[in-house]
């Protein structure tokens, strides 16, 4: 009995969209469909629902596609969204999303008034979706006025001018056990499972937001609980001798789920691109109290043009035990070059200029359950000393702390654009 799978029959036979006959085989052995591929760059909506309908299986993971020697034009489509830039380029009218030069942009940049302007020109669908007419090219206007100062987006409001603020000056030389008070910013993620539901670390930016790896909202557990104010696990309250017995505050929970989440729409599973994600406290933090407050993120052009050779990790994860820490622990780890980071990589990820490499140090590096946790330095402001994340734990080596094996980050300088235009009051 013949299996019919769109317009295919087994896979010998089958019929085109157009009503061409051909054969059902992988799309790596379709000639005219890689050629096509490769000679249109974007795709409109409805070119792309037509491309799927060349489908006709699949063998394992590839797709099938029904094909033929006859050149794919896609003509048979009565509207394939056809637009024109400004410029009088011709191009197709998609998603703002999915047009990747626009997007890129706009991620990266301060959004201003002609910034705003200009976009507003390359519109081209008036039924409330916001899709543009996408450019090849990057409009002269926009590289002319490229801000990369993001305290002139409006959202910059959003985020608190006093942050980065370590409430302790006694710090541990070397040390991995961290003090009361230390990193205020610390968070860390609950989820529904009975072994180590403490299992992924964040950071406070705002009193309503918590900065993450999308890993981390995309797990298959469920999400339950963000807690600001956590130092020891095994005591309530946490308190720490100095001159005198200082103690904290009880921890703040916050109910939370999937839908309190924002994960980067381009995040990719497999290659960890984009690892990345936001997500709205139901109701704002106390950070009045001594234990809870935000930490600094790299709004202007300066600080994101600061260098480091080394950096601050923190998180519960597992130790050199093999098991999760009780305690919120620290590690300096070196920075390392993302062409000699790439190396290590090869066989399973590529390296891109949205992340960063540090650690490889002997035992000295993040680890399993610090993922989603800050990276941080310190830097110099008005005489004072503030924390600026630069890092989000993103994917390291299955053995932590491996020599000469670094750890992979999410760069958060490159996503400081996403992150303000994701805000809300």
């Amino acid at each position: 009995m013949a299996v019919l799978t769109g317009w295919a029959v087994d896979d010998t036979g089958c019929r085109t969209p157009d009503k061409g006959t051909g054969v059902c085989v992988r799309l790596s052995e379709c000639k005219t469909m890689i050629k096509f591929l490769k000679c249109k760059k974007m795709f409109s909506e409805k070119e792309k629902e037509a491309l799927r309908s060349y489908r006709c299986g699949f063998y394992h993971n590839e797709p099938k596609v029904c094909c033929n020697d006859d050149p794919i034009t896609l003509g048979w489509i009565v509207d394939t969204d056809q637009c024109r830039t400004p410029d009088g380029t011709d191009s197709v009218c998609v998603p703002l999303g999915d047009c990747k030069i626009m997007y890129n942009f706009i991620q990266a940049n301060a959004v201003n008034d002609i910034i705003r302007q200009t976009l507003r020109k390359y519109r081209c669908d008036n039924t409330g979706s916001l899709k543009v007419c996408c450019p090849t090219k990057l409009p002269a206007v926009l590289i002319e006025n490229r801000i990369r100062d993001h305290t002139q987006h409006p959202n910059a409001k959003l985020l608190p001018t006093d942050c980065g603020n370590s409430a302790t000056d006694d710090k541990i030389v070397n040390g991995n056990v961290t003090n009361l008070f230390e990193f205020p910013w610390a968070a860390v993620l609950k989820y529904e499972k009975k072994i180590n539901p403490w299992s992924c670390g964040a950071s406070l930016i705002s009193e309503r937001y918590v900065l993450t790896a999308a890993h981390c909202i995309m797990s298959q557990n469920k999400l339950t609980t963000v807690r600001l104010g956590e130092h020891d696990f095994n005591t309530d309250p946490d308190c720490q001798e100095s001159v005198k017995k200082i103690c904290a505050d009880p921890p703040q929970d916050f109910e939370i789920s999937k839908e309190d989440a924002i994960v980067h729409p381009d995040y990719n599973p497999t290659t960890f691109q984009n690892d990345i994600a936001l997500i709205r406290l139901p109701k704002p933090a106390n950070t009045s109290v001594y234990s809870v407050s935000p930490v600094c993120l790299p709004l202007t052009e300066a600080e994101k043009s600061l260098t480091y050779d080394d950096y601050t990790v923190i998180g519960w994860g597992a130790t050199e035990t093999g098991f999760a820490s009780r305690i919120l622990l620290k590690v300096r780890v070196p920075q390392v070059e993302n062409a000699i980071c790439a190396s290590k990589y090869a066989d399973k990820v590529q390296l891109t200029d949205n992340q960063m490499c540090a650690g490889g140090k002997n035992e000295q590096d993040s680890c399993a359950g610090d993922s989603g946790g800050p990276l941080t330095n310190e830097y110099i402001l008005n005489g004072s000393f503030k924390t600026i994340q630069y890092g989000i734990v993103s994917l390291g080596p299955k053995i932590c702390g491996k020599e000469d094996f670094p750890a992979i980050y999410t760069r958060v300088d490159k996503y400081v654009g996403w992150i303000l235009e994701n805000m809300k009051p």
